[in-house]
Parts: structure tokens; C-alpha cells; sequence
């Protein structure tokens, strides 16, 4: 452990750092006439994140803090060395601004999580370090002292397994206890219970129910802690991987369905009750028990459902461009801002080209409204508030700053710096991030964001890089992206482009993907291209395409396909065999190729077949025309490394002009800082080569 004199010094640099008035606008950085590339290491270094949480009252502050400064350092850390850096627990009495630190500071009382039990104590989990005991709970004074155990992680004595219990919420309208859930390794279940903070005693709230051939994803209770009912997600049968259902529970103890859906399809699932704890808040399409649906919108928009009766209330918010949720059954990515009982709900948020927000509560607004006056340009998200809504914890990020914490203080009319992610990339000139539409060639309207090099001049016609997302069930977002700004602070323009297939636009631009790998989807990233060119931004002699996963499989299959199209390719942990009956690789083997089958086809099928082997990439190598860097990790768990080297001898069988780098340590993506660095010189000595 580093000596405490760091610490503390660390501690008030975050916490009494930079002060703002409300008044004095945001002021960007300065830069000189001279414009000098970010260093690769300084995109490469992790920033140090922090968990930070205010106390009910907004007296203190929270929050874990590195013990070591955060400066840009390389390391060569394994991710066990990783998660095993040292940080400490410190209360600031935000008053004085004194911080405490209470854990961390002596063997063994380190600690991996927190939360607020009230203005006094705090609920704690052990280091992770700590073996199965670091699932155990713990509380502790806000000045550090009485550590009291509250519940212990167990390894059963006549069976094989253990009991291993995690927060389920907090919920104020039923104090002196916490909600738990108990995961039984032998049984696999998940039972709730309350846990009371003074007698220590579980009182069981609800058994996780066994319904056959289903896996339970999730439960749904009220503001009270009262379960109205549980997702599953189908893992035997017919519909196993391609199915969820929601069902309610019963007044006799039993459940009944309330609706299912199958993967694709139009759906509704509730994600929270409302204030009044009737009424359940959920996002999706208004499905009736009969399959007909209530004011049919492809996007999915927030409808307020009567919880008794399942009668569709109210549309309350659509947007016809954006999905307020992915379209991914079980993936909730809108946040809304409930206050802590749940008595009122100041709005929510969701992605569109940028974060979007909707306000229900009129002084919230103001408030959020002018935190982004003071940081224009930027993103603000609140992510905490004091009960009394006078302090609040708030983040800010950009496509040029990858994050900085702040709490405001509405009584001092003050805002004060906590953290910061990577403080060292503020002294570089970066490059600007904005959203743009365009047309498929089928007249489908898409959406992306093009990215160009700080020193762009209007008129120039510069190299560029075609950088297609992976997935491709998922989407690009606006913000700090370390690889975009590695291209374009090297001199290169950037298209990210959500081609049909990615998720946020709708139900219909996914279903319009599906079968077309390799097709029409492959045709969205040209279209992109051409809208860039028609702009008059693109060298179309000097264009590199660089994908990762699916995206490297989009560019290999430029490669084999349209290498008149393309300087270059770079193709990093992709895809390459189609007619794989295991197209996930080993992680989504079982439950993952129904889904694969319905938006790719089924290797099974003959015709299907014919279609994923005609855009396999792996036996089209004689096409290649291109140089090409191809990347993989040995340990990859989503894609096959014999793929990679399947593709690798492929390329060398037909003499192509190929580099190829395999890192043993790596999987899906490197996340070691220094194999991560060896990467970017990779790429950065790779497009120098081939871009002029």
C-alpha cells in the first residue's frame, strides 16, 4: 500500500481543485500555431474512473479514489493486475471540504463498491482479492469506524457450491433494510429477500420461479420492494435463443404470461412502475395479447400501462428517428431520473445523434440546462442528487474530452472539479466529432458521423478511413473515441457509419439486414463513403477501410469484393467464414446461432448456404488486391482464432501483400495498455505505407 501522504495529496487535488460561477462560460483550451499530433501513448493510457456517490442529504461525498496520481503511464498489467489496483474509500464532509479516507488504508480493508445506507452509514463489498468473501457485506461509519459484517458469502457444507449474496436496491420507503438477492451456485437461482440492518435477519420477498425451459433474466418490483413479475428468456425448445416473455405474478402465488416476443418482432416490456406505484413505465410497441398493436411506430416510444388490467394509458414520448431503447429485447439503455423514494420523476434520456433529453419537472431542467451553459460543447449527464435537489453530481464528455466529474453546489452557486478521466488530453488539439444522414442507394435514410483531422483546410481533398462498427447489432455514438482520434489527428478524415442492421433506428432498418451480409449492408458503407466524396472532403485514390469484428469482417470482404474501392484494409478480430456453424465463436455457440440464423441464414439450409459461402471472404482470397493487416488475439472468445489463421494462409497460398499480428495474452480486442500501443505504431506504420 502507497503511503498516505500520497493519498491525501491525491484527495484534495481532486476535490479542491478548479471552481466555476455559474455565470463564467466554459472556456476551451489553447493551442498554438503549431499543430503537433497527439502521442500514441497519450490516446493509448487508461483514465482512472471513480465511483461516486452523494449521501442522501448531500452532506458528503463518496467516492473511490486511485491512490496513485493519474498521470499517463503505461503498464504491461494483465487484467488481474488491472482490477487490482489499489484505491481507497474517502468521505469529504463537503462543507469543509475534509476528506476521510475509511477503507483501504490497512491489509485486508480494502473495498470494491459502496453505497449510502443514510447519512450515517455506508453499505461496503469486500476487496475483490478477497476470494469468495468479496461477495460479503459489510457496513461502515462515514468516519471509518464500526465495520460491522451484515451477511457472509458461504461455501455450503454437504453440498458443492456457495451462497453468494449482491444488492438487489434500496428503498426508502421501507427503511432499516435493503433488498438482496441470493445466488446458489448448485441451483442456479436467484431468490430475493430483505435483509434487515439491525437484526441482520433475511426475510425471504420471493423464490425465482422455475419455469421449464426457461431462464429467468430479470424480476420487476415496485417503489415497496413487491414483486409484480420476472423475464425470461427461452433456452430450450423451438424458440430457444429467439424468444422473451414477461410474466406477472399471481394473487394465489402462481404467475401468468403477459406477453412474449420473438426476436425481431414488435414488443412491449416494462421497465419500472411510476410514481404512483400503479402504473408500469415501459418501452416498445403497444402488443395486445392478440398480437394487434396501438398506434404502431417503428421506433419504440414510452408508453405508461395500467398494472392491474394491462390496458395501454398513454403514448408519452416518440421519436421517429431514434429508438428511446434498443430494439434488442432485454437491452434497456434509456435512463430516466426517478428521485430516490420514486415519488417523482424529473425526465429521462436516451441516444439519438447525440444525447437527447425530455424533462418532467421544470427546476430540473433549469438546473441541467444551465450546468451545459457553463460547458458548452459538451455532453452533460447528472448523475446524482441530494434529496433537497441542492447538489448534484454531474459528468461531462465530448468528442474531444473523454470525461470529467463535477459536483455543483446550488447554495454556493459553485462548481467544483472531482475527478478527472484522462487529464492529460487536454493539452492536445483533437478532432471534431459531427452527425450526418444519407441515402442508401436503396433509398434508405442512415445515419453517421464523420470525423476530420484538426488541421483540415475547406476544399482539401484528404485520404480517409472507412471505420464500420462491430457487431453489427449494435451502433456508433457521439463522443471521446481513442481510435477515430488516432486517424484523424494522423491527417486521415473518419466515416462511421450505422449501416442497416445496427440498433437505435427502428425495427425496420434492422429486419432490412437481415440475409444481406456481406450485400447490401456492405453497399451502406459505400453509399457513406460516396456522401463523404460528394461533400468534397475524399481523396477516392487514398481510402482505407479498418473495422474490428464484424467490422473487420466488413473490411476483409471489401478486400475480396470491391478492392478497386481501397487504398488498404485492416481487419481486427473479424469474421471470415460464414457457413461456420458457430458464427459467435465458443461464448454464443448454444443460445446465440438461432438468432445468427434468422438475421444471417442458416448454414443448414442449401440456399442459405450458398449465400454465406458467396460472402465469405475466407474463399475469395485470389481477389484480394489491397494490402492488409490482420489482427487477432489468441485467446479470442467470440470469434475463432483458426478463422483468423484459416484467412491468414489464404492470403499467403495466393502471394498477397499482407502483415499479420497475433498477440497470445489478447482475446476480443486488446486491452492491455502496452499491446495496445505496439497496435497504434502498427497501424500508424501501416498507413503511412499505403496512404500518401
Amino acid at each position: 500500500m502507497k503511503n498516505l501522504f500520497s493519498i491525501s495529496k491525491n484527495i484534495n487535488y481532486g476535490l479542491k481543485g478548479l471552481f466555476f460561477s455559474l455565470l463564467i462560460p466554459f472556456s476551451t483550451i489553447s493551442v498554438t500555431d503549431e499543430y503537433k499530433p497527439i502521442p500514441l501513448d497519450k490516446l493509448v493510457c487508461y483514465g482512472q474512473g471513480t465511483q461516486q456517490q452523494l449521501s442522501p442529504s448531500g452532506e458528503f461525498l463518496a467516492a473511490m479514489v486511485p491512490v496513485d496520481e493519474n498521470v499517463c503511464d503505461i503498464k504491461d498489467e494483465t487484467d488481474q493486475e488491472m482490477m487490482a489496483t489499489d484505491r481507497v474509500l474517502v468521505v469529504t464532509n463537503l462543507e469543509t471540504m475534509e476528506p476521510k479516507v475509511i477503507s483501504g488504508t490497512t491489509p485486508g480493508s480494502a473495498v470494491t463498491s459502496f453505497r449510502w445506507l443514510d447519512n450515517e452509514k455506508l453499505l461496503v463489498s469486500r476487496d475483490s482479492r478477497a476470494g469468495i468473501d468479496s461477495a460479503s457485506m459489510y457496513t461502515v461509519d462515514r468516519d471509518g469506524k464500526n465495520t460491522t459484517l451484515l451477511i457472509k458469502a458461504k461455501a455450503f457444507r454437504n453440498k458443492p457450491g456457495y451462497q453468494v449474496p449482491s444488492l438487489y436496491g434500496i428503498y426508502p420507503r421501507v427503511p432499516g433494510k435493503v433488498m438482496i438477492s441470493l445466488f446458489n451456485t448448485g441451483s442456479r437461482s436467484r431468490d430475493l429477500y430483505w435483509l434487515d440492518l439491525k437484526t441482520k435477519r433475511t426475510e425471504l420477498v420471493a423464490r425465482e420461479p422455475s419455469v421449464p425451459g426457461e431462464l429467468v433474466t430479470g424480476w420487476l418490483l415496485d417503489w415497496e420492494g413487491v414483486p409484480y413479475g420476472f423475464e425470461t428468456f427461452m433456452e430450450e425448445g423451438p424458440n430457444k435463443g429467439i424468444e422473451t416473455t414477461f410474466y406477472r405474478f399471481t394473487d394465489n402465488g402462481g404467475y401468468e404470461k403477459v406477453n412474449s416476443c420473438m426476436h425481431q418482432a414488435a414488443c412491449f416490456f416494462p421497465q419500472s412502475f411510476d410514481i404512483d406505484n400503479k402504473t408500469l413505465l415501459g418501452v416498445g410497441q403497444a402488443v395486445s395479447p392478440n398480437g394487434t398493436i396501438k398506434n404502431e411506430t417503428d421506433t419504440n416510444a414510452l408508453w405508461a400501462v395500467d398494472a392491474e388490467t394491462g390496458e395501454y394509458l398513454e403514448m408519452i414520448y416518440h421519436d421517429p428517428d431514434y429508438d428511446l431503447s434498443s430494439p434488442m429485447h432485454g437491452m434497456f439503455s434509456m435512463s430516466m431520473w426517478f428521485s430516490s423514494d420514486g415519488y417523482d420523476l424529473y425526465g429521462f434520456s436516451y441516444e439519438g445523434a447525440k444525447t437527447e433529453k425530455v424533462y418532467f419537472d421544470e427546476y430540473f431542467a433549469s438546473v441541467d440546462k444551465s450546468l451545459e451553459a457553463i460547458f458548452p460543447d459538451h455532453e452533460v449527464r447528472i448523475r446524482d442528487w441530494s434529496d433537497d435537489l441542492t447538489r448534484f453530481l454531474f459528468s461531462v464528455s465530448s468528442d474531444k474530452d473523454p470525461g470529467s466529474t463535477y459536483l455543483f453546489d446550488l447554495s454556493k452557486g459553485k462548481v467544483s472539479l472531482i475527478s478527472e478521466s484522462a487529464p492529460w488530453i487536454k493539452n492536445y488539439q483533437l478532432a471534431s466529432m459531427e452527425p450526418f444522414t444519407y441515402m442508401s442507394r436503396d433509398g434508405i435514410k442512415l445515419h453517421g458521423y464523420i470525423t476530420l483531422p484538426p488541421t483540415y483546410k475547406e476544399g482539401d481533398k484528404i485520404p480517409f478511413i472507412i471505420h464500420p462498427h462491430g457487431g453489427p447489432n449494435a451502433r456508433d455514438y457521439w463522443g471521446y473515441n481513442p481510435e477515430v482520434q488516432f486517424y484523424a489527428t494522423r491527417g486521415y478524415g473518419v466515416i462511421q457509419m450505422d449501416y442497416r442492421g445496427s440498433t437505435g433506428y427502428g425495427r425496420e432498418e434492422m429486419i432490412l439486414a437481415n440475409h444481406q451480409m456481406g450485400k447490401k449492408m456492405q453497399e451502406d458503407k459505400y453509399d457513406a463513403l460516396m456522401w463523404a466524396n460528394e461533400q468534397g472532403y475524399v481523396d477516392m485514390d487514398n481510402v482505407c477501410i479498418s473495422g474490428a469484428s464484424y467490422g473487420g469482417y466488413a473490411a476483409m470482404q471489401a478486400a475480396t469484393k470491391n478492392p478497386e474501392l481501397f487504398k488498404c484494409i485492416i481487419a481486427y478480430v473479424g469474421v471470415y467464414d460464414l457457413t461456420s456453424m458457430d458464427l459467435r465463436g465458443l461464448r454464443w455457440s448454444d443460445l446465440g446461432m438461432p438468432m445468427e440464423y434468422i438475421e444471417k441464414g442458416d448454414p443448414r439450409d442449401p440456399d442459405d448456404y450458398k449465400n454465406l459461402y458467396e460472402n465469405s471472404p475466407l474463399f475469395f482470397a485470389e481477389n484480394v488486391e489491397d494490402p492488409v493487416l490482420i489482427i487477432t488475439g489468441r485467446r479470442d472468445n467470440q470469434v475463432r482464432f483458426q478463422e483468423t489463421v484459416d484467412m491468414v494462409n489464404e492470403l499467403k497460398k495466393y502471394n498477397k501483400d499482407y502483415k499479420y499480428i497475433i498477440k497470445g495474452d489478447e482475446g476480443h480486442g486488446f486491452r492491455n495498455e502496452t499491446a495496445n500501443l505496439e497496435l497504434y505504431e502498427d497501424y500508424e506504420e501501416f498507413l503511412a505505407e499505403h496512404l500518401n
